[in-house]
Parts: C-alpha cells; sequence; structure tokens
C-alpha cells in the first residue's frame, strides 16, 4: 500500500473526528500518518500495517481516561441540588395531597412532603423531584 492511500485514510479519520467528539479516530488518522511515512520510507506493507495498528491502539489506549474527561458526560447535579440537606421555612402548608412553597436562603421553592406541614413549619430538604423539594419537618 503506498503512502499516499495512508493519507487518505488519515484524511477520512480526521473528517469522521471533527463530525464526532470522541478523540476515537483521531488516534488511527495519526497511526496512519505515521504508516504512511513508512511507506515513503519504502517499508513493506505490512511493516506498515503493523505500525498502523500498534500506534493506533497505543494512543487510544494512552488517551482514553483524558478524553473521557474532556468528552465526559457533565455532571448530572443541577444547581439546585446545593439545596439538599438546607433548613427552610414553609410559607405555604403541604400535605401528602398537595405541595406547597418553602423559603430557603431567600429563595421560594415549591416542596412536597409524606407529612403534613404548617406554615412557619422549620423543614430540611432530604431530594429533589424534578422541579419540587421533597422535605421533612426538621427536629428541633
Amino acid at each position: 500500500m503506498g503512502p499516499e492511500s495512508w493519507v487518505i485514510i488519515a484524511a477520512i479519520c480526521l473528517i469522521g473526528e471533527m463530525l464526532t467528539a470522541g478523540f476515537f479516530l483521531l488516534w488511527f488518522a495519526v497511526g496512519a500518518l505515521v504508516a504512511a511515512a513508512l511507506g515513503y520510507l519504502g517499508f513493506d506493507t505490512t511493516v506498515q500495517f503493523v505500525t498502523f495498528v500498534l500506534v493506533s491502539v497505543i494512543l487510544l489506549a494512552i488517551s482514553r481516561q483524558f478524553a473521557a474527561r474532556i468528552t465526559g458526560e457533565p455532571s448530572k447535579r443541577a444547581v439546585a441540588d446545593r439545596l439538599i440537606g438546607k433548613e427552610g421555612t414553609v410559607t405555604e402548608a403541604i400535605t401528602p395531597r398537595s405541595s406547597g412553597l418553602v423559603k430557603i436562603d431567600g429563595e421560594t421553592w415549591r416542596a412536597r412532603s409524606d407529612m403534613d406541614l404548617k406554615e412557619g413549619d422549620m423543614v430540611k430538604v432530604k431530594a429533589i423531584e424534578g422541579v419540587k423539594l421533597v422535605v421533612e419537618k426538621q427536629e428541633e
């Protein structure tokens, strides 16, 4: 296989890399460029192919953790998750069948609870479900 073929493979891999986000095809493009250099220097096709595979696999293995950090899923935690564990005051009564309002750090939030809570009760946020806080009565 001539160097031109390896350059074409490298170009295809680079274009594919631009269309995806995973740092996967980039390493095959580098491997193809190394194989193209070997082809230009007159090495046999078997040596070119083995070098292509080895360079690609080694670079892929080395970069996997780095690429996962760069392109990985963003943290699933929302900004509102900072409220878990915070204490607040009920400003609109809450029953197991209907939600109410809770004020925490100066912000008012829709909340639900498994128990009846009246205005003025102190509560603690134990979870967030959708856009509602799940609260429980704060022990005094």
